[in-house]
C-alpha cells in the first residue's frame, strides 16, 4: 500500500490510472497547443526567448507586454512573488483552507503565516476578518486563491475591491487565478494591475491539461514585474512550454465554459446522491465532506483511481474530486458505491 500512499496525497497520478487528483481541464490538450509544441525548435538559446509569447500573453490580458512575466508553471510565479516581495521575520497572511505552497514558500523565506479559516459546510470566505488584519497593518503579503482551492469557493468583485483597498502600499496582494478562466471575471486585469501591489499568477498547465510543459505567467504592474525578473532564474520555461503558450488563450470558449460547468454540476450530483456533501464552488473540481475519506481513497487508489484526500488543508474528512467527463464520472461512482457498500468490483 505505500505506492498508494505516494500517490494519493499529492494531486497527480501515475500513467494508466483514472486521474481525479490533478485539477487539469477536463476538455483536454487544445489542438492548436498539440500541433504547436509538436513544432517547436529547442536547438539553441533562442527558442528559449519568452518574448513573443509574453507579448502574446499579454495581448490575450488586454494588457501591454511590460506587466506579464512568463514562468515555469503557477508556482514559479508564487515563488519569484514571495522572493521578491517578503523577507525574513515579515508577516504573510492568506484565506484558507488552501494551496499549502503560501505556507510553505513563506516558512523557506523565514517569514510568519497566519491562515484565516473558512468552516464547512459552507466555507464562508473571512472576508471581513482580512481586511480588519490588513487595516492594523505589518501585513507584508497577502496570499489568496480565487477560485480557493481546495473549496471552489469565489470572490466577488465587491469583495475584491474591499480587500485592495484595505491592503497599504508596502502590502503585496499576491492572486493565484490558477482556475479562474473557468469562472466569470468579475474585476478586469488592468483595472487590478494598475496597482503596483497586485501580483496576478495564472497556470497555464492546468488550462492547457498539459502539466508536462510547466507553464505559467505573472501578469503585475512594471515595476513588480521588474522586481520577479531579477530574482528569476534564467531560462526557466523551456521551449516547447513557450510554443505552447504562444498558442494559448486564457479566454475559454463559451461552449467550453459551458460543458465543464455541466460536468461540474452532474459531479456534485452525483457525488450528493451517494451520500456525499459536496460543497458549493465554481471551479473544476469539487470539494465534499466523506465519512472515512482516507479509506476510500486508499481503497480506490488500490483500483488505479485517484482523488485527492483533503488532510494536507487540514480537512481530513474531505475529498477534492476533479471534474472529468461523464464517462470517467460513472466510473468512479460505480467504485465509490462499491468502497461505500464495504466491497471490492
Amino acid at each position: 500500500m505505500a505506492a498508494v500512499r505516494g500517490t494519493v496525497e499529492h494531486g497527480g497520478a501515475p500513467r494508466g490510472w483514472l486521474e481525479f487528483s490533478a485539477n487539469l481541464n477536463p476538455c483536454g490538450i487544445p489542438t492548436a497547443v498539440r500541433d504547436a509544441v509538436a513544432r517547436a525548435d529547442y536547438g539553441t538559446y533562442a527558442d528559449l526567448d519568452a518574448a513573443d509569447a509574453e507579448r502574446h500573453l499579454a495581448a490575450d490580458a488586454g494588457v501591454g507586454a511590460e506587466h506579464v512575466l512568463l514562468t515555469a508553471g503557477a508556482t514559479e510565479g508564487l515563488r519569484l512573488a514571495i522572493t521578491a516581495f517578503v523577507a525574513p521575520g515579515d508577516r504573510a497572511i492568506a484565506l484558507g483552507p488552501t494551496y499549502g505552497e503560501f505556507a510553505r514558500l513563506a516558512g523557506i523565506r523565514g517569514a510568519s503565516f497566519t491562515e484565516l479559516r473558512s468552516a464547512p459546510p459552507a466555507f464562508d470566505t473571512p472576508v471581513d476578518a482580512l481586511i480588519g488584519e490588513l487595516e492594523r497593518g505589518g501585513i507584508t503579503a497577502a496570499l489568496l486563491c480565487d477560485p480557493n482551492n481546495p473549496t471552489g469557493t469565489v470572490l466577488n468583485a465587491s469583495d475584491v475591491r474591499r480587500i485592495l483597498a484595505a491592503a497599504d502600499v508596502q502590502t503585496h496582494v499576491v492572486v493565484d487565478q490558477s482556475f479562474s478562466a473557468f469562472v466569470n471575471e468579475r474585476v478586469g486585469v488592468a483595472e487590478l494591475v494598475a496597482r503596483p501591489n497586485v501580483v496576478l499568477v495564472r497556470s497555464l498547465t492546468k488550462l492547457l491539461a498539459a502539466p508536462g510543459l510547466r507553464l505559467g505567467y505573472v501578469i503585475a504592474h512594471p515595476s513588480a514585474i521588474a522586481s520577479l525578473r531579477a530574482v528569476r532564474d534564467p531560462w526557466s520555461a523551456g521551449a516547447h512550454a513557450l510554443a505552447a503558450a504562444l498558442a494559448a488563450s486564457w479566454r475559454l470558449d463559451r461552449d467550453t465554459r459551458e460543458t465543464v460547468a455541466r460536468w461540474r454540476e452532474r459531479l456534485a450530483r452525483s457525488l450528493a446522491e451517494e451520500g456525499f456533501a459536496p460543497v458549493p464552488g465554481e471551479a473544476p473540481f469539487v470539494l465534499a465532506r466523506a465519512a472515512g475519506a482516507e479509506r476510500i481513497v486508499r481503497t480506490l487508489g488500490a483500483r488505479r483511481i485517484a482523488v485527492r484526500w483533503c488532510a494536507s488543508f487540514g480537512l481530513p474528512d474531505h475529498i477534492r474530486v476533479a471534474v472529468r467527463p461523464p464517462a470517467e464520472q460513472d466510473v468512479l461512482l460505480r467504485a465509490l458505491r462499491d468502497v461505500r457498500a464495504g466491497t471490492r468490483a
